[in-house]
């Protein structure tokens, strides 16, 4: 009895599961029908046959996963400055201009303000005139100087005061020495015939630069002016006043914003000066005019 009880319940349990494994394998043969078919369904269609209309790809929707949060940088290796970028006003503000500290200036520098020019240089200088005993002179080489201190009036037009003047030492031919001896010792000589002294004015001046910006100038002035000389035998001296006045023209080259480095060419004259005994109001007789010409280097700062 116990033993048929086994044997039924064995065969219970094949009988079911055998059924199980019906049960199972029925799905996974239908799976395979359908896997071949569409297998099948891949295979390219004879040369005979006309293509199969392919469907277009569509779209797929993109994944809605956020994209990664970028590494962050190590400390090591610092990330490359970037350029300040503008940032777009926000509305109903006002933008304000932006200073720029490296603007470049003016490649050329007006002439205007204040004027000052301090120079000299090599002259000619010549004396003639007349004096008790008929014709008189000096003529010789000199050094002249000037200061002139003023302002622009206009761009390119200047307005100064000028103390100018040229100094020498030559033979004064007829002079009132021309004949005098000297006795010392003994012995008798002839006395020095030379003078030295020179010619100045103090007046106004007028320099014009055609191209306010440019280097190229012109100009004259006109004053008082005076000679005086002093006899080098025996130091006595004659001197005199006169109406002076010179012109001049020359090129000023720019070495900063406010200085230059001039050269001009100047001639000078002055009416006929009548000399006088600086010991006294002593008339001697000498009627000199005055005439030179230089050229003078100047350090100008306008």
């Amino acid at each position: 009895m116990a033993h048929y009880s086994v044997v039924t319940v064995a065969a219970q349990q094949f009988s079911s599961s055998r059924g199980a494994r019906a049960a199972f394998a029925a799905p996974c043969f239908v799976a395979i029908l359908s896997l071949c078919g569409l297998a099948n369904a891949q295979v390219p269609a004879t040369e005979g046959a006309p293509p199969a209309p392919v469907a277009e790809p569509t779209a797929l929707p993109a994944p809605s996963v956020a994209p990664p949060a970028p590494a962050a940088a190590t400390p090591s290796t610092p990330p490359p400055a970037e350029a300040p970028s503008e940032t777009p006003a926000a509305p109903g503000s006002v933008a304000l201009p932006v200073i720029d500290d490296h603007t470049p200036r003016r490649a050329h520098r007006v002439h205007e303000g204040f004027y000052l020019r301090v120079g000299g240089g090599p002259s000619f200088l010549s004396l003639r005139g007349h004096g008790p005993s008929g014709t008189a002179s000096l003529t010789g080489d000199g050094q002249s100087g000037f200061i002139t201190i003023g302002g622009a009036i206009v761009p390119g037009l200047v307005l100064a005061g000028t103390l100018e003047g040229v100094g020498f030492r030559s033979e004064f031919k007829g002079g009132p020495l021309a004949n005098a001896t000297i006795t010392s010792g003994g012995k008798t000589r002839s006395a020095s015939h030379e003078a030295e002294g020179g010619v100045g004015m103090i007046g106004l001046l007028v320099d014009w630069y055609p191209k306010p910006t440019g280097g190229w100038h012109a100009g004259g002035s006109a004053g008082l002016g005076a000679i005086g000389l002093t006899n080098v035998a025996d130091d006595s001296s004659l001197g005199g006043v006169n109406f002076s006045g010179s012109v001049f023209g020359g090129y000023d080259w720019s070495i900063g914003r406010d200085w230059a480095l001039g050269l001009q060419l100047t001639a000078r004259g002055g009416t006929q000066t009548k000399l006088r005994e600086d010991s006294g109001d002593h008339d001697t007789g000498y009627r000199l005019t005055p005439l030179s010409l230089g050229i003078q280097g100047s350090v100008l700062y306008f």
